[in-house]
């Protein structure tokens, strides 16, 4: 092999692992997601997002996607960007909207008639498990 080529190779490799790192940042890519997807509402605290990634990362709430699940989220979010859906991607719409879901449920935005020109809340990282019982299909809150 010749100087050049191995020096070419060379910066390939690493052009091509930091292309891979810049793509493959799960929580960079969550970031985006939910900054996307919860463009239209209005927050009362902008680091609203982080506190929801880092108290997820405190429940452990990631673990419920394996390092393949993750991989196929960062993907699917890179070709979903360039607007080029490649198979698979209504599974990707399905993991988005679970995680989009849960940070919602995590702000007050449903705990007030689902108000949207308000301004939102962080309450607290959603469990079901931790969370009051609460009855979602009463009357007392829902207006007539």
């Amino acid at each position: 092999m010749k100087r050049r080529t191995f020096f070419k190779a060379l910066f390939l490799a690493i052009g091509g692992l930091l292309l891979g790192l810049f793509v493959l940042d799960f929580r960079r890519v969550v970031k985006m997601i939910l900054q996307k997807d919860t463009a239209l509402l209005s927050f009362a605290d902008p680091d609203i997002i982080e506190k929801f990634l880092e108290e997820a990362d405190q429940e452990q709430f990631w673990k419920q996607f394996s390092t393949t699940k993750k991989m196929f989220i960062c993907f699917q979010h890179f070709f979903h960007m360039v607007g080029i859906p490649i198979p698979y991607h209504a599974k990707y719409l399905q993991y988005r909207s679970t995680i989009t879901g849960h940070f919602l449920f995590s702000t007050d935005l449903f705990s007030n008639v689902g108000d949207v020109k308000r301004r939102l809340q962080y309450r607290g990282f959603f469990n079901p498990y931790k969370a009051p019982c609460a009855n979602p299909f009463s009357n007392l809150r829902m207006p007539v």
